[in-house]
């Protein structure tokens, strides 16, 4: 995992394909005690490691700091489940960048991490939300990118239509 003090974040690139370092958010991360410091800290990770369906190496390289924090912090919303279900689906489109040879571990190490992060995660409500990026993650790091990516797409509301269409269902 790339330490937080070294200099290599200085030189990967976000979703936009520029160059973010995004050190000071993660410590924010770190330190956040509420859910919405999270979803503060959240809001610009989104916004520099993902840019319609752009990811950069500095994607990757957050999921196990992002892993290691919340398995020190569990997970209070649901940005950190969905986080890692959008980069590790799009990592596999859009011409996005392979992970390099020395993240490849940490970030495989990261996404096996995925299951006990959903057991301790403490969201104030599990909301559909909250239930849909879990699973997402889930399947995601299990290398079900087409699963994954129905969970975040899917909402109740379609799923009941799927389900009728489908098999007949009726709620």
């Amino acid at each position: 995992m790339i330490e937080l003090d070294d200099p290599i974040w200085d030189t990967l690139q976000g979703g936009y394909r520029s160059p973010y370092n995004p050190v000071s958010a993660l410590r924010r991360l770190q330190a956040a005690k509420t859910a919405e410091e999270q979803k503060k800290v959240y809001a610009e990770l989104w916004n520099e490691l993902h840019h319609q369906g752009d990811l950069g190496i500095c994607s990757y390289a957050c999921i196990p700091q992002l892993v290691r924090i919340a398995q020190c912090s569990p997970p209070m919303t649901y940005d950190l489940f969905a986080m890692i279900a959008v980069i590790e689906t799009e990592r596999h489109e859009n011409g996005n960048p392979r992970i390099p040879g020395y993240l490849r571990d940490d970030y495989a190490t990261a996404l096996s991490a995925i299951p006990q992060l959903i057991a301790i995660a403490s969201p104030p409500k599990w909301d559909e939300s909250c239930i849909k990026a879990a699973c997402a993650a889930l399947a995601a790091s299990k290398g079900n990118r087409i699963l994954a990516r129905a969970y975040l797409e899917m909402n109740q509301d379609s799923a009941i239509a799927f389900l009728r269409e489908e098999t007949g269902y009726e709620p």
